[in-house]
């Protein structure tokens, strides 16, 4: 692994969140101040359902990825069958497209007679509408160039334009919503802000992989696994959107609100370690393939360090999300959103789910693809029947806890079939680093209990942020250090020992 192109894709990436989420948190204060929570509930719906949209490319996106592992190792490019992928690739993309359209229009005209809310039909349908237009440009001009950057280890690049994107869309957020102005100019701010960074793509791909050939013959060629991605990034995004979906259909829109901004605070610290694990895994699927027993420490550090971090910020997380949320809505009494039983549940699901999350990686690029979408399938079916269950009874808590009893079966299974069938080892090491970090949090939760914070600003929010996140990490760290001998040994010879020539 390059030491350079790893330091870039962490700090580019880590430095572009940071900002993102600093904007991210802002933005829904804004919209709640300015035009309520029933606004602030139908906005997070759409974009959940939009998420859900999207998914349609993903199988696309994962097949294409796997498929250029082959064919780029460190500086090697075989330009050749690079060309043929990626033409694959957009051809299915745009094939995908006309779906996606088509599911858009049907969409705007159901959700407003679905969803429980006090807005009129056609401002649920313009804000549905505008923003998916935005989902059709990115899938048919932009997915395909995402793909190669990320595999050719420059994702840095794609989290400098989303950083620019993103900067954009809040801005034009904050803007509308100071102003008062009607949310359907909102969406078409957020339109506009896609169309420039389809420009900046297409100049920046054309400058550097001009040579991509999209010409080329592909006669025969498919992107393998491609139907298996599909259904479990279907699965994977219904399982994830659901809950929002849910709350808007069987309670209201404000329910929804109170459950978008608690979700708020742990998307906040997924998105983090996801950008910096998807700025890094291009390693893991060149490496797979060069050396699979180099891969197989590289695995376990994989997970000591993504599922530690993810850990420390969760605890973090759990002492601090209620004092957040109490400053974060205060002044707005047209919804509840004090409920302690809600942090635990977040913190189970981001926690539970990157248990597998490089379990699951390895299992795409070993050509497992298949066997994974069966058990995602039994997942989010868990998942919806607990929820429609639940949800009549206890509201928020019951959706959000069968979201946390569907996630074990996955975690399972990933994990067994990464190390019994692919790696061809004993389970040992993997329960160990995740039995580790779960005892630590599950501890740090139980002290909670013993410890009161007396929260009454942001700015002791912030000092008491800093202070538990420092001790936190620590913690963690030494715990993983002591669950797996390989990390501090890697650790310490990726910043000292120099590159080879």
């Amino acid at each position: 692994m390059e030491k350079k192109g790893i330091l870039k894709n962490i700090g580019f990436v880590t430095a572009g969140q940071i900002a993102v989420l600093g904007l991210a948190l802002i933005v829904p204060r804004f919209i709640l101040t300015g035009y309520g929570s029933d606004t602030n509930g139908l906005l997070s719906t759409v974009a959940q359902i939009m998420s859900y949209m999207a998914m349609l490319e993903a199988g696309i996106g994962q097949a294409t990825r796997n498929e250029l592992y082959r064919y780029i190792h460190g500086k090697t490019l075989d330009r050749e069958n690079i060309s043929r992928v990626m033409s694959v690739s957009r051809d299915s993309y745009r094939r995908m497209t006309k779906v996606y359209f088509l599911c858009i229009l049907v969409l705007a005209a159901v959700l407003p007679l679905i969803i429980k809310t006090d807005l009129d039909y056609l401002t649920v349908f313009l804000v549905t509408l505008i923003e998916g237009a935005s989902g059709v440009i990115t899938f048919y001009f932009i997915r395909n160039h995402t793909n190669l950057l990320a595999v050719d280890g420059k994702q840095y690049i794609n989290s400098n334009i989303d950083l620019l994107y993103k900067v954009m869309i809040y801005s034009v957020k904050i803007l509308i919503a100071l102003s008062g102005i009607d949310i359907v100019f909102m969406e078409l701010g957020f339109l506009a802000a896609t169309i420039v960074i389809l420009i900046i793509y297409r100049s920046y791909m054309q400058k550097r992989y001009g040579w991509v050939d999209y010409g080329c013959d592909v006669t025969g060629m498919k992107l393998r696994d491609r139907n298996p991605y599909i259904i479990t990034e279907v699965a994977w995004t219904v399982f994830f959107a659901t809950d929002a979906i849910v709350l808007s259909v069987f309670c209201s829109t404000k329910t929804a609100s109170v459950y978008a901004i608690y979700s708020m605070v742990f998307i906040a610290i997924n998105r983090v370690t996801d950008a910096i694990f998807t700025g890094l895994k291009y390693n893991l699927g060149q490496l797979y393939h060069d050396d699979v027993e180099k891969y197989k420490k590289t695995h376990d550090l994989f997970n000591s360090v993504f599922i530690g971090a993810v850990s420390s910020l969760l605890a973090v997380a759990f002492y601090l999300c209620i004092p957040f949320v109490t400053l974060y809505t205060s002044g707005i009494s047209d919804a509840d959103y004090i409920d302690r039983a809600l942090p635990l549940g977040f913190c189970l699901v981001y926690l539970l789910s990157w248990c597998r999350m490089v379990a699951e990686h390895l299992n795409g690029i070993a050509g497992y693809a298949k066997k994974v979408s069966r058990v995602s399938l039994i997942e989010v079916c868990i998942n919806l029947i607990l929820s429609v269950s639940l949800v009549s009874f206890f509201g928020i808590r019951g959706v959000l806890y069968a979201t946390v009893a569907a996630l074990p079966v996955k975690v399972i299974y990933c994990n067994l079939l990464a190390d019994r069938i692919i790696l061809k080892r004993g389970i040992g090491k993997t329960v160990r680093i995740l039995s580790t970090n779960l005892i630590l949090f599950a501890s740090l939760c139980f002290i909670r209990s013993c410890i009161d914070l007396r929260i009454d600003s942001f700015g002791s929010l912030v000092l008491y942020g800093v202070i538990l996140t420092s001790c936190s990490v620590l913690l963690f760290f030494m715990a993983n250090v002591i669950a797996n001998n390989d990390l501090w040994r890697c650790l310490r010879s990726f910043f000292t020992k120099r590159k080879k020539a």
